[in-house]
């Protein structure tokens, strides 16, 4: 019966770590998602990581997608998915779920009891999310700018010193700042000597710890219905990087952990981690020719767009003509508010992922969703010495 599709689908969301444990055994619980090789594809190698993750807590309930064919959705095209290998099987996927749930056993007042419980939960649900995503947004924006001695956590992290601005080669520079120009000079990125355009933005986008928590190194116990951190992750240097949206707000840190004795990124993987909600955000590293930053600026210009922060920087300490971003992840390059009127152009500095075929879709998925706001894009690997003008002229 098409009626009880709320009913069940709300019952599977409730119930959605008892779903994966029944429909994908081999899975895993992993940083609040249940984390699987895809029955359906077979993906599984050895030396491989699985792909299929599902939300089981700290986000959406249910909502999952395989990072490797791209597979996506809610609770019910899970369960459709995984037994059909079709996720608009609702058919088959209502039918296990009334069994799952026990629906067929259940009285009329059983039932209507159910979808009361059901909508409670949902409520309840969506406040639990509100609250979530209001706490991630603000303690994001202290992470990025915590000032001064602090013995508590900022957001996921402890950040025990504070941070400090980016002073470049102007006024008193930090032993944290000095620590990340070696990071970024061996990098072949000198932030120290960064050009006016470049200075001016990252006076408002990064920010040195001398010892920020590596907080997926951190160690959990669970007290009640409570996880209370056990242990806490190791302390590295770290750059922290301002993640904003299209009206400018900090919505998201982006965390750079370096090691502490040698200009090179901390020993842990992956050396940079981001807080808060990312989506539609973007790390603004030159201003280009304007001098104002993109959530101000009126007058367009090319943009050059990278995932990570030193591809991004080593187009923005060699030319003047663009303003340039980095998205922290493709997933991120896809949400880049590059609809706003400052931009003109788009020049999409991919990284080189050869034989990776999740990167590689990613990275179309990426191009696609730039491509659908109507503006040229350019595509172009990502390394240093090519002349700008060129590509601006279609030269590439």
């Amino acid at each position: 019966m098409t009626s009880d599709l709320p009913v069940i689908k709300q019952g599977l969301i409730d119930r959605i770590e008892e779903v994966c444990r029944r429909l994908l055994p081999d899975g895993r619980m992993e940083g609040g998602q249940w984390v699987s090789f895809n029955p359906i594809t077979g993906d599984y190698r050895p030396g491989r990581l699985p792909a299929l993750k599902i939300r089981i807590h700290g986000g959406v309930a249910g909502a999952w997608k395989d990072w490797r064919d791209g597979e996506k959705g809610d609770a019910l095209a899970l369960v459709a998915y995984v037994l059909t290998g079709d996720t608009r099987a609702t058919k088959q996927a209502l039918a296990w779920g009334r069994d799952f749930l026990g629906l067929a056993q259940m009285t009329r007042a059983d039932r209507l009891a159910l979808a009361e419980q059901g909508r409670k939960h949902k409520q309840a649900q969506d406040e639990r999310a509100a609250r979530s995503r209001a706490y991630k947004l603000k303690s994001a924006e202290q992470l990025f700018s915590v000032h001064g001695e602090t013995s508590r956590d900022i957001g996921p992290a402890g950040c025990p010193h504070g941070t400090f601005p980016f002073c470049g080669a102007a006024g008193h520079v930090s032993p944290a700042e000095r620590h990340a120009q070696a990071y970024f000079a061996a990098r072949q990125v000198p932030i120290a000597d960064a050009p006016a355009d470049v200075a001016a933005a990252l006076a408002r986008t990064m920010r040195f710890s001398p010892a920020t928590e590596y907080w997926r190194g951190a160690t959990w116990k669970t007290e009640g219905l409570r996880k209370i951190k056990a242990e806490a992750g190791p302390l590295y240097p770290a750059v922290h990087s301002a993640m904003r949206n299209a009206t400018g707000i900090v919505t998201a840190c982006h965390v750079t952990f370096l090691d502490p004795a040698a200009p090179a990124k901390a020993p842990v993987a992956p050396a940079k981690l981001m807080w808060g909600e990312a989506r539609g955000a973007v790390i603004e590293l030159s201003t280009g020719p304007a001098g104002e930053p993109f959530w101000l600026a009126r007058e367009p210009a090319p943009l050059i767009i990278a995932e990570g922060i030193e591809t991004a920087l080593s187009f923005a300490v060699n030319q003047e003509e663009a303003r340039v971003w980095a998205g922290g992840s493709l997933a991120g390059i896809c949400q880049a508010p590059v609809g706003l009127d400052c931009v003109s152009w788009i020049l999409f500095a991919r990284d080189n992922n050869v034989g990776n075929p999740q990167a590689q879709q990613q990275f179309e998925a990426a191009l696609a969703e730039l491509e659908s706001h109507g503006k040229r894009v350019v595509v172009k690997a990502s390394h240093v010495g090519d002349d700008f003008n060129d590509l601006a002229k279609g030269d590439d």
